[in-house]
């Protein structure tokens, strides 16, 4: 356990560091061709050089973006790593109340057949989680 929580902070890490070069990288370009726009002696050289600055910048941003989610995907599964002793812990206490109630046989394996049911669905998400890139609402997607 303790392997996956050192794979899942370094990658989260790395993933940081990677996007936050890049996006210093695209603004290292854009300001580079800014000025070689500036100094250019044709207005052809110049839009040239803004255009370039322009893709660099979007395509760093793109890259950044990238990681980010990377970065957010890995913080999501360290999330979900230290959130699953607290789901079983749940589990385990709905069992004993189960346990220590006193319900009819058809009682008790209704409650049960939900305590699974309940289990195999999985955890909800806290709302408002953003870690997928939701926020539960449908995306437009023709933007």
């Amino acid at each position: 356990m303790d392997l996956y929580h050192e794979i899942a902070t370094s990658q989260a890490s790395r993933s940081f560091r990677n996007a936050q070069v890049a996006m210093v990288l695209g603004f290292v370009l854009l300001v580079a061709f800014v000025i070689v726009a500036l100094r250019a002696s044709t207005t052809a050289g110049a839009v040239v050089a803004g255009g370039l600055g322009a893709v660099a910048a979007a395509l760093a941003g793109y890259v950044s973006r990238t990681f980010v989610r990377s970065q957010e995907a890995a913080a999501g599964h360290l999330r979900a790593y230290f959130d699953q002793p607290l789901e079983f812990s749940r589990y385990l206490a709905a069992e004993r109340l189960v346990a220590d109630s006193n319900l009819s046989d058809e009682q008790r394996a209704e409650v049960v057949t939900e305590l699974a049911k309940a289990m195999i669905a999985g955890p909800t998400p806290p709302a408002g989680d953003t870690a997928n890139g939701s926020n539960g609402e449908a995306r437009n997607l023709s933007a």
